[in-house]
């Protein structure tokens, strides 16, 4: 589904990205942690293309990104992204939020994306508030609305760039379930965050990623409980508190 082939990326001469192989089968769910500045959001946005490697190869659904003949709206259509600050229009109401882009790039009719709609904010919980405005809702409201968004445009993949890390610690589990709900149906799923409860209870593998570098990629027991790099197992024990051994210490 989601092909990385020694992709790179810099920024100015700050090197983000490196070297970075990793395919994504359909229906996989793929978490990103890793320290502030580790790259993750930055390997996340490659993947519809909002950041351009600079060097590598990166294929979605067959689609070369580096092709310029790939559809890039095409494409996005394809990938829903929830950001972390919800991005909602603060003008239009939660339905228009999510009805604009069906009608704008899929060609809906304004009765069919309102039906979607409808449909997505009782699954997310909100069909009361869907004529409420951003500034109305609470954050989590506003993310749930803006999963719905991306939810309208019947993406193959969603990506989730730390979609809780600007919510209340009591508003991050109404995210939170609708993303496991997400998960367990099947969808195609890459997200970057610090919620390793969630990691552990719906990825299949969690990457784990250092200074622009895949340094670790495993299933939840084997990176968050039985890590084998180094680094690894020193940001583990910072999450766990868990104290760590060198293998000199092992060993003794």
């Amino acid at each position: 589904m989601i092909k990385f082939i020694n992709a790179n990326k810099w920024f100015n001469n700050h090197h983000v990205l490196k070297n970075i192989t990793l395919e994504i089968a359909k229906g996989e769910v793929i978490v990103i942690c890793g320290p502030s500045g580790a790259g993750k959001s930055t390997l996340l946005r490659t993947i519809n293309k909002l950041e351009p490697i600079d060097d590598g190869e990166i294929i979605v659904d067959g689609k070369y990104l580096s092709d310029p003949r790939t559809n890039l709206t095409g494409l996005r259509a394809e990938v829903g992204m929830v950001f972390q600050h919800f991005n909602l229009y603060p003008h239009k109401t939660a339905l228009k939020n999510i009805t604009l882009a069906p009608r704008k790039v899929r060609g809906l009719s304004k009765k069919q994306a309102s039906e979607r709609a409808f449909k997505l904010l009782e699954r997310v919980g909100l069909s009361h508030r869907r004529d409420a405005f951003p500034s109305q809702l609470s954050g989590g409201e506003q993310q749930r609305v803006a999963i719905a968004r991306s939810l309208a445009m019947e993406p193959q993949v969603m990506l989730f760039d730390e979609p809780t890390s600007a919510l209340d610690p009591e508003l991050i589990n109404e995210v939170l379930d609708v993303m496991i709900s997400l998960a367990k149906e099947g969808m195609t799923m890459v997200v970057v965050t610090h919620e390793i409860g969630f990691a552990q209870k719906v990825a299949d593998r969690v990457v784990f990623m250092d200074n622009g570098e895949i340094l670790e990629v495993g299933s939840p027991p084997d990176i968050f409980v039985n890590p084998q790099h180094q680094r690894t197992k020193e940001f583990m024990s910072k999450v766990f508190h868990i104290p760590i051994f060198s293998e000199a210490q092992e060993e003794d």
